[in-house]
């Protein structure tokens, strides 16, 4: 039985359908917790809702929810 979501499957075709530099950049700024307003922007359309953040204040309120949550060090 496969384990897995639709959701995640469209996640994973959507990704594939991006060129490779921008699928690496994308995986770079998931690494070092960067902001990625083009993934904001794509997951505000898949939802059916207009983005409710420039991308100013998109990266500010990244960067203000940094180190805000539970850190185990």
């Amino acid at each position: 039985m496969p384990r897995g979501t639709k959701r995640d499957a469209r996640c994973a075709m959507r990704d594939a359908a991006l060129p490779f530099p921008t699928r690496l950049a994308r995986v770079l700024r998931r690494i070092i917790g960067a902001p990625d307003y083009a993934a904001y922007l794509e997951h505000c359309r898949v939802a059916g809702h207009a983005p409710g953040l420039s991308e100013k204040e998109y990266v500010a309120e990244v960067f203000e929810s940094k180190g805000q949550g539970v850190r185990c060090c």
